[in-house]
Formats: C-alpha cells, sequence, structure tokens
C-alpha cells in the first residue's frame, strides 16, 4: 500500500510539473504561429505532427507495460513519452 502511494504521489508530482512546462509550450507556439509566414505554418505543422506521434508512443509504451505484465507501470511510461516530447519542444522553443 505504501508503496502504490509513494508511486502515486509521484505520478502526479510528474505529471503536474510536465503541465507548467507544457503550458510554457503552448504559449510559446501560439506566438510563433500568431506572428504567421512560413515559420508559424512550420510550427503548426509541426504542432500536429508532434501529437499525432506522441499519442501514438505513449499508447504502445503502456501497452507494452500491460503485454509485460506490468499494467502499473502503464501510466507512467506514458506519461514520460509526454514530458520528454513537452520538454524538447521547451528547449527548442527557448533557444536563443
Amino acid at each position: 500500500m505504501r508503496r502504490s502511494r509513494m508511486r502515486m504521489n509521484k505520478f502526479f508530482s510528474d505529471a503536474l510539473k510536465m503541465s507548467f512546462v507544457a503550458n510554457q509550450v503552448i504559449g510559446l507556439r501560439l506566438l510563433k504561429i500568431a506572428t504567421g509566414g512560413a515559420h508559424g505554418r512550420r510550427e503548426s505543422q509541426l504542432m500536429v505532427d508532434e501529437k499525432i506521434k506522441a499519442a501514438t508512443d505513449a499508447g504502445m509504451e503502456a501497452a507494452k507495460s500491460i503485454a509485460a505484465g506490468q499494467p502499473h507501470l502503464a501510466a507512467d511510461r506514458a506519461l514520460a513519452v509526454y514530458a520528454k516530447r513537452v520538454n524538447r519542444n521547451h528547449k527548442r522553443l527557448t533557444k536563443g
């Protein structure tokens, strides 16, 4: 029971951290899209492509966890996929 609670606390903590960074990424992307031009169109297309790929990859990670007999890790592994993508986008969008 204690391990389960600790794992859940870590999951919620990781999700909260990711949500703050994701909010920044959304703002940065909207700013870039609002400026228009080729960069704005490219960002729009990149955003859609990345969302589809991230959803597919996260689903696959969750399915692999379940197939491996570790369903308790499915949500953590799916979240890790999204967190990695969000952090990568944040880094890309905030570089000079």
